[in-house]
């Protein structure tokens, strides 16, 4: 195995600038796919996510491309908007000394913004395979020129549905080109994919087992459901983190602990699908700059999270799926660094624990609940670090703030929330009083013209009660209630009784 970038071939240029980002020596993956990639070799790298992949076709690509040639070069697919905009930001850094252009094309973004980069002269453009077939049907970005497709994090993009369009953007490439695959599973339909356009590819695996045992430390908590926020905030208090991301399943379950953790003074942000395109851009660059410490997100949202120095992922919640567990991981202990997992684990998720040893074939280290005795130990230099890393309130990302978005509710009623949020049920005597109305009718008049005017006046308990009267026993007299016609005077009554009349 090549022990320096410089025994790899690379230029001097690109070598700079690997300098530059303080890379010293290549990684076990970079050491062994990139002379295959130099050689034009089609190859499928098996490994996690977090191991060094974006250099082993990043490098090759900027070296065996022509910045002066008509038309971009090199194709790279991503999943998510984030892991394109990572991507095209690392190969800026690497062709810092040469005179490629590089852009990132991706949903959300201002489509005339891309097609003027388009039109620069690029030579890599890197992009999601919605917002890359489009930009090809319609003819913003010419594809005949390409000679390397990269396929990055392919199981993801299968895992999003993106394959159809995957295949439709090769259909358009030329026949004669080095196509790169880059995975941390293999499974079927990925095969098939590998078949049907790479011509005898070298592959290239690295255990995931390994890399997860020499290079991040596994636990987990027993917790109650109902203490899981509990928990979490006694854990953050007894590891202090320098930079954490908490993952949960779901975007409901993001926000909600997000709101938890920044009623509790800790610098937290959100980063979840539902969030503005711009808003999540800015948050992962603040969290890389180290502005807050604390990032809640969602697995698809965190997938363009490439932090060296990452501390500590706590999974909130048990992934689902065995592979998001190595992904999440994998956002610790990169570049050689040592990386911390925690899971807080009920009772419901025990089982998938298991599934989740048996997958990555290490076993979990189940740890003791943080004491009253180890809180009160770290009382003082958890105060500091809350303190440090505090929150200013009236800086707060509206974005990733409920409660600005109740505020908002209560000033107008047509406010929605967004998708993922669980719409309020209405009280029964709301819904019933609605009904009656229609819009732009003033309810309160509606209401006053709809009661009686009764002569006399009188509670609407006993009124209510006077209503129920009717329903009586069989046989039982009926009171009526004071809309009905005036009873008779109380000696004609008596005299119907005596006389039957």
């Amino acid at each position: 195995m090549k022990t320096s970038f410089n025994d790899l071939g690379i230029f001097p240029p690109i070598l700079k600038s690997l300098e530059d980002m303080g890379f010293e020596a290549p990684t076990e993956v970079q050491s062994r796919a990139i002379p295959h990639v130099l050689n034009q070799e089609d190859v499928i790298v098996r490994s996690k996510t977090g191991s060094g992949k974006t250099a082993v076709f990043g490098i090759p690509l900027l070296q065996m491309t022509d910045s002066t040639a008509d038309g971009p070069q090199g194709l790279i697919l991503t999943p998510t908007r984030e892991l394109a905009v990572q991507v095209d930001s690392d190969l800026k850094l690497m062709a810092k000394h040469l005179q490629h252009k590089t852009t990132a094309v991706y949903g959300q973004h201002n489509m005339n913004v891309e097609i003027r980069a388009l039109n620069k002269s690029v030579s890599i453009v890197t992009g999601t395979p919605g917002r890359v077939f489009d930009h090809i049907r319609h003819g913003n970005l010419e594809t005949k020129h390409i000679r390397f497709l990269v396929l990055d994090e392919a199981d993801r993009m299968l895992d999003m549905g993106f394959v159809d369009q995957v295949e439709r953007i090769i259909r358009t490439l030329p026949k004669d080109r080095v196509t790169l695959l880059f995975s941390a599973t293999i499974p079927a339909e990925i095969h098939t994919l590998c078949k049907k356009n790479m011509k005898h590819p070298v592959t290239i695996e690295i255990e995931s087992q390994t890399m997860t045992v020499d290079t991040t430390q596994q636990g987990y908590y027993r917790v109650q459901e109902n203490e899981k926020s509990k928990q979490l905030n006694r854990l953050l208090l007894v590891e202090q983190p320098e930079s954490c991301v908490i993952f949960c399943n779901t975007r409901f379950m993001v926000d909600r602990v997000q709101r938890f953790l920044y009623r509790k003074g800790y610098a937290c942000r959100a980063l979840h699908g539902d969030i503005p395109q711009i808003t999540r851009m800015k948050t992962l660059e603040q969290f890389k700059q180290g502005e807050f410490h604390l990032l809640v997100a969602t697995d698809v949202a965190a997938r363009g999270i490439h932090i060296d120095d990452l501390s500590l992922v706590i999974n909130y919640d048990v992934p689902i799926e065995k592979d998001s567990y190595v992904h999440r991981i994998g956002r610790t202990g990169r570049a050689g660094n040592l990386g911390r997992a925690i899971s807080l684990v009920t009772g419901e998720d025990i089982m998938t624990l298991y599934e989740i040893e048996e997958h990555i074939g290490v076993l979990i280290e189940e740890m003791e609940l943080p004491s009253e005795a180890l809180l009160n130990e770290r009382r003082a230099s958890a105060d500091n670090w809350i303190k440090a890393n505090s929150v200013k309130r009236e800086q707060s990302p509206r974005a990733t703030s409920k409660s600005n978005v109740n505020r908002n509710q209560k000033k107008n009623s047509h406010t929605r929330y967004p998708k993922h949020h669980e719409e309020r049920r209405e009280r029964p005597s709301q819904v019933n009083r609605e009904r009656n109305t229609s819009p732009g009718v003033n309810k309160t008049y509606v209401a006053q013209q709809a009661k009686p005017a009764p002569a006399i006046s009188k509670p609407a308990t006993l009124q209510s009660r006077e209503i129920n009267a009717v329903k009586t026993k069989p046989g039982n007299e009926i009171v009526q209630n004071q809309d009905s016609k005036p009873k008779k005077p109380f000696h004609k009554r008596l005299l119907q009784r005596i006389f039957g009349r």
